[in-house]
């Protein structure tokens, strides 16, 4: 990008002095944290196909007075 200079690259704050072995923790708990989002992002899309399939139903029987 033309409007980054080296001096606004070099002022960004960049963490140091992590041993590998905390870096290797960090990417094992950022990995973990990823599949527990792709767990939920897959239920709740479950769940909204469910509630889909639902609501015909639940309107069915409130426009007959079952509920």
């Amino acid at each position: 990008m033309k409007k980054i200079s080296q001096s606004i690259v070099s002022a960004i704050p960049f963490p140091v002095g992590y041993s590998v072995d905390c870096q290797h923790r960090i990417i094992e708990n950022l990995d973990s944290m990823s599949a527990t989002v792709r767990k939920l992002t897959t239920l709740q899309a479950e769940s909204h196909c469910l509630s889909e399939a639902l609501i015909p139903s639940v309107l069915d029987r409130a426009f007959k007075g079952e509920l």
